[in-house]
């Protein structure tokens, strides 16, 4: 949990995105949302599933929360992304549609996604049976 000054130096950021520019307004909003979450018995992980307990007593704390949202925290995604790419398209794989690249680098992307090899199996035989003929070897 932040405190409030953390909190209205980062909001002095968004000022012109706020309804108000006034800090005292800011700082009473803020501790009408602590009270507010206090009392209530659901726990948040973030700041998109805090959003629609906001109310209308509070409007800069959504505008906050709507901005702290939206923007991303680093750039390893967007930069990870480019180097997954420049590595899956190489020359040899160059004739590889669009449709394929597009799963190989967001399986490359998203690691930490669990992967059952044998859905994607099942998966794959029923979409494109004519490809080939999937049996189970290990018996």
């Amino acid at each position: 949990m932040y405190d409030d000054e953390t909190i209205l130096k980062a909001a002095s950021i968004y000022a012109q995105d706020l309804s108000t520019d006034d800090n005292s307004i800011l700082k009473a909003e803020l501790r009408i949302w602590r009270h507010q979450w206090k009392n209530k018995q659901i726990k948040t992980d973030s700041a998109i599933d805090t959003l629609p307990h906001c109310t209308t007593v509070v409007p800069n704390i959504k505008i906050l929360l709507q901005l702290f949202a939206t923007l991303p925290v680093t750039s390893a995604t967007p930069e990870r992304t480019f180097s997954t790419l420049k590595r899956l398209k190489t020359y040899l794989r160059s004739t590889m549609s669009e449709e394929r690249l597009n799963g190989l680098a967001l399986t490359n992307i998203n690691k930490k996604e669990l992967l059952c090899e044998d859905e994607i199996i099942k998966l794959f035989s029923k979409k494109a049976p004519r490809r080939m003929q999937l049996e189970d070897w290990s018996k």
